[in-house]
């Protein structure tokens, strides 16, 4: 008879592991009911931290030397800032039903806005180059598989098929607390969870593996940009292996 509830448990995780692993692997099939707003002018925010207003060019060459009252004089990780708007209103409810609902087709259709944003902030050929791979913020693997959905993964997937640039996912993410439930301040005070942990060939890949000893730029792909400490964690593994690269931040939405 102690057998019977052991058998009902057994069974109910085993059907819940199994709609996880649906969802990881298919995703949501139907097509989203959200209208995506008009993306931010590119006059509209900091192109080096994404703050919005009060920006400031200390120079004529706008593309270089642009900053704004907020982050002028201090010293980032990330050399760009893309953004389409803030983490309000209709941005707002198109991350949480990417991140939460699991809409791997309006993952994508955000990515492709985040690549033309890219493509009309390009003022100077300084950052148009050839040797660059798209990188999205990594989430750890108990994560994922409970959300039944890499988020940042799917945004970047979109951004590397409009650029034209191969999506890597070279970085880990060791588990840890879900960061919503942090205070700005341990936000920033987090050690380093974000490691380097290489390329795996895959035979099916899309891309040929590129050489990493050629690699000039990199697009760091996430959802929403709050204090940075995330982004600055990603910026400091990726220039550990790959040296002095420029890193452009592409996120949907900031703070």
């Amino acid at each position: 008879m102690s057998l019977m509830p052991s058998l009902k448990l057994f069974f109910r995780h085993t059907m819940k592991s199994l709609a996880i692993a649906e969802r990881q692997i298919l995703g949501t099939r139907r097509g989203s009911s959200i209208f995506l707003p008009t993306p931010d002018a590119t006059s509209a925010w900091c192109h080096r931290c994404g703050a919005s207003q009060n920006r400031i060019s200390n120079s004529q060459d706008y593309d270089e030397h642009l900053s704004c009252r907020k982050c002028v004089g201090v010293l980032l990780a990330r050399d760009r800032t893309i953004r389409l708007g803030t983490y309000d209103g209709q941005w707002r409810d198109a991350i949480l039903a990417v991140k939460h609902g699991g809409d791997r087709a309006l993952a994508r259709k955000l990515g492709k806005l985040l690549a033309q944003q890219w493509q009309h902030t390009i003022t100077t050929e300084s950052f148009i180059c050839e040797n660059a791979i798209v990188i999205p913020v990594p989430m750890p693997f108990a994560r994922r598989v409970e959300r039944g959905i890499d988020h940042a993964n799917e945004i970047a997937s979109g951004v590397s098929k409009t650029l034209g640039y191969p999506l890597l996912r070279c970085l880990e993410h060791d588990a840890g607390p879900v960061q919503a439930l942090l205070t700005r301040a341990d936000r920033q005070s987090r050690a380093q969870r974000i490691h380097w942990k290489g390329i795996r060939k895959r035979k099916f890949r899309h891309f040929a593996t590129p050489d990493l000893s050629s690699i000039k730029t990199v697009f760091v792909v996430d959802d929403v940009l709050t204090t940075g400490s995330t982004v600055a964690q990603v910026c400091a593994a990726v220039r550990s292996r790959l040296g002095s690269v420029k890193i452009v931040t592409l996120v949907v939405a900031t703070v």
